[in-house]
């Protein structure tokens, strides 16, 4: 079982998983899930019992799944990985990242630490506004309006940032929170301690910038309602000019939008940070995973080894040539060391969908190296540089809090559902204040936070 972020899951009879099948002697049958559902899918999955041979938990902090790895539901793989070299290559901090107690349950779903999710815009627009690229959620606001009042690529209803939030966070829209209150994620370490950035004032601050966009109709009317595909369609069809994605989604937004847009020019920049009102620059640092593909321990342990075999080769040169390019001359042809794709690749609407499972360690692999000219690929990757030296790492990695293992996600549930009607106006940002002074009386949730620092000192505080 794995995610995908294609528009379609691929077909039984696609040609590019039955040469999967092929080169690593295998019969797959996969079950594909969409991310808005794939968190619910998990949770389903494991209190069922009935486990894939191979299963993607993207959420390693999920208590279901934490406790049932335990309890020795999963195989141990720690030692057992060390046999596969092209799984060794994964950088330490994906591997220190995913254990739980010193244990590996899994195998990580490796990704580089810089090039995560922040805002890709029309540079092409603003060229054509006289407009620079934005620096700070002033700039970002001023440039949405810009976009929504003079629509560049002509089309009715255009909004400045196409994006949706999710059940428990703010979702394509969190890069713009994190800007605000300066953290990669909900905690923050200040004097030497995390705080819940729930409760400052940029949190505030965020949510009176995000209600004055909404507004203004600058984001989606329907943000609340979208689903990840349905958002990125808003910036394909030229009626929004920026989305929270990674660089390498550049040339894929480029190729819809030309189709769809007839006589456009398109070109897509990523953003390597953004500039808060503490006036630090923001870039989120990743924790080098998303998730861990796991093996049910009634799998038997020759099927194991061979399934460890499956994604090692997943992880070499012409495994990841396969997932990303698919097959020379029917995907793709290599001039002078470019990828350059076919009509076929450009035409499949799950292309790369191998993507999902199959991943090499790459540095600059968020960056795409197909479908963008040179000068593009090369901006790209010094914009990863940019990033490097100033993201700020996740702070809670390798910590865990019962309490929230219990209720976090509940919480996290009220809090966004409250979000998401103060940006529509359904609430005040007085309801805001009392329901924040709430929080703070309320013993289960700052035990939350309570757990997390004695977890976070416990681990030397870093």
């Amino acid at each position: 079982m794995s995610i995908f972020y294609q528009k379609e899951p691929p077909a039984a009879d696609n040609v590019i998983l039955k040469e999967v099948e092929k080169r690593t002697n295998t019969k797959l049958n996969i079950t594909w899930v969409t991310p808005n559902n794939f968190g619910e899918k998990v949770n389903v999955t494991l209190a069922s019992g009935d486990l894939p041979d191979l299963m993607l938990v993207t959420d390693t902090g999920n208590a279901a799944f934490r406790n049932m790895a335990k309890q020795g539901a999963f195989w141990d793989l720690t030692e057992k990985i060390k046999a596969y070299p092209n799984l060794m290559k994964y950088p330490a901090i994906t591997y220190a990242n995913t254990k739980i107690e010193g244990k590996l349950y899994g195998v990580p779903r490796v990704r580089p630490t810089e090039g995560n999710a922040q805002p890709l815009i029309r540079v092409d627009w603003l060229n054509k506004l006289n407009l620079k690229m934005p620096e700070t959620v002033d700039d970002l606001y001023n440039v949405m309006k810009a976009f929504k009042e003079n629509a560049p690529d002509g089309q009715k209803d255009t909004v400045g940032f196409s994006g949706y939030v999710n059940e428990g966070d703010m979702g394509q829209f969190g890069f713009i929170e994190s800007a605000f209150t300066n953290s990669n994620g909900k905690y923050k370490v200040k004097d030497g301690n995390l705080i819940d950035v729930t409760f400052e004032p940029e949190m505030r601050q965020m949510l009176e910038w995000f209600n004055r966009a909404y507004k203004e109709g600058l984001i989606p009317q329907d943000f609340a309602l979208l689903k990840h595909n349905q958002a990125k369609d808003l910036v394909s069809s030229g009626k929004a000019g920026i989305f929270a994605d990674k660089p390498n989604q550049e040339p894929n937004f480029i190729k819809d939008i030309k189709s769809i847009v007839p006589g456009s020019n398109p070109d897509m920049q990523w953003m390597p940070y953004l500039i808060g009102p503490s006036g630090a620059k923001f870039a989120a640092k990743g924790t080098g995973h998303f998730g861990m593909f796991v093996i049910p321990k009634k799998v038997p342990e020759a099927k194991v080894n061979k399934l460890l075999e499956f994604l090692n080769y997943g992880m070499s040169d012409e495994g990841h040539e396969l997932a990303n390019y698919g097959l020379k001359d029917t995907h793709f042809k290599l001039e002078n060391g470019n990828y350059t794709l076919t009509d076929a690749a450009l035409k499949d609407p799950s292309f790369q969908f191998m993507q999902n499972i199959f991943m090499k360690y790459d540095k600059y692999s968020n960056v795409a190296t197909a479908g963008l000219t040179a000068d593009q690929i090369a901006r790209d990757k010094k914009l990863i540089d940019v990033a490097e030296p100033i993201s700020t790492p996740y702070p809670l990695s390798g910590l865990v809090s019962e309490t929230n293992n219990k209720l976090g996600s509940e919480y996290g549930k009220k809090i966004q559902d409250l979000k998401t009607k103060v940006i529509m106006g359904k609430a005040t940002l007085a309801d805001w204040d009392q329901f924040v002074a709430a929080l703070k009386q309320d013993k289960n949730y700052m035990k939350i936070l309570e757990e997390f620092n004695e977890a976070y000192h416990a681990n030397g505080g870093k």
